[in-house]
């Protein structure tokens, strides 16, 4: 992949500073003895993390909402007009990302609690960002959310959760249509039979999760009580999975591999949401129509991976395919924003799968 110079010193600069921060941010101790050394005006840095990965996010979304241009186009010059999907979807990015994941945990919260706001208690951050299958074995709330809610989302939707709402897609979706973004995503995202041997690495991370789940639910029944193998499990999560995957290779490996790298071959909830949609036989599905002329472009758009163009076109014909959840589709919509031919779409939710 060839880089201009100051992307060259941008992703030299990159890598060890998403290293360095989510060392620091994950893993205070290691650096100060007392955390509340490292609170800036009094706010634990979990409220800057979101603030800036907010406004990160939000930046880039309504850039795109403003200038209502198709970002997915390889036509610079006349790129067309930003369809009613991708205006929709990055709405509800910033919608999501600015009320759910900031507004309401770091600034309404504290509020309407009625605590100092400029005076947190000093804690650590949270280290089961990434996992977020195991805590609703210990929540009714979550697990309602995770085992009810998102599978009757998924049958609908497919994984559209991927790419509406969740934190970690939030800002992999934005990343994904900037320039340099775009190039990481076409020329640097695996493909091909190795990379799809790969993607099992989320379903062995999924079997932890709920194994994991289990012992904490066994553990909080009193049924099985270890503190020794829950603690050496829980750290075992939050160094190789939490901060190691999902968080320094998960963003930093961005320029190299795209910008799904955590969301394709990590994250467990996404796994659980393809295996159900498999299952369930899912209503979500793109399929190809008389159109396609076989450029291509729809496979190198895609950050997931996936070969569309082999459902669409087969030895220069349009082959009418569609695929569904049996590929590990998040529903962000590139591949059909980038035909210049229009040659694919979502299929209709009120008619059952073929």
């Amino acid at each position: 992949m060839k880089r201009t110079r100051s992307e060259k010193i941008f992703v030299g600069l990159f890598i060890p500073t998403v290293v360095i921060f989510y060392l620091l941010y994950k893993y205070p101790l290691w650096f100060v003895d007392d955390i509340s050394t490292l609170m800036p005006f009094g706010k634990n840095l979990s409220f800057w993390y979101a603030l800036v990965y907010t406004f990160t996010v939000d930046y880039f979304a309504l850039k795109i909402l403003i200038k209502k241009t198709n970002v997915y186009s390889v036509n610079r010059k006349k790129p067309g007009l930003l369809n009613s999907y991708q205006t929709w979807k990055f709405s509800s990015i910033v919608l999501v990302q600015t009320l759910v994941y900031f507004l309401i945990p770091f600034v309404i919260s504290p509020i309407l609690s009625g605590v100092d706001f400029w005076n947190d208690t000093p804690r650590l951050a949270a280290k089961t960002a990434h996992v977020y299958v195991y805590p609703a074995f210990t929540s009714w709330g979550i697990a309602a959310y995770v085992f009810i809610v998102i599978p009757i989302v998924v049958w609908f939707f497919g994984k559209r959760y991927c790419t509406w709402f969740c934190s970690c897609g939030n800002l992999a979706e934005v990343i994904g249509t900037t320039p340099w973004g775009k190039k990481w995503v076409q020329n640097g995202t695996p493909r091909g039979l190795k990379a799809k041997m790969i993607e099992q690495l989320s379903t062995i991370i999924l079997v932890f999760a709920v194994l994991f789940g289990l012992i904490l639910f066994l553990d909080g029944i009193k049924i099985i009580t270890s503190p020794g193998l829950v603690e050496g499990i829980q750290n075992t999560q939050d160094l190789l999975i939490d901060f190691l995957f999902g968080s320094a290779i998960g963003i930093g490996a961005y320029p190299f591999l795209g910008t799904r790298v955590w969301c394709r071959y990590g994250c467990p909830l996404a796994k659980g949401m393809q295996l159900f949609g498999k299952i369930s036989h899912s209503r979500f599905k793109v399929s190809a129509d008389e159109n396609c002329k076989g450029y291509g472009l729809c496979t190198r758009a895609c950050p997931m991976g996936i070969d569309v163009a082999a459902y669409a076109h087969k030895d220069r014909k349009p082959i009418f395919g569609s695929f569904g959840l049996e590929e590990p589709c998040i529903g962000c919509g590139g591949c059909i924003s980038i035909c210049p031919v229009d040659a694919l779409k979502f299929g209709d939710i009120q008619k059952l799968p073929e």
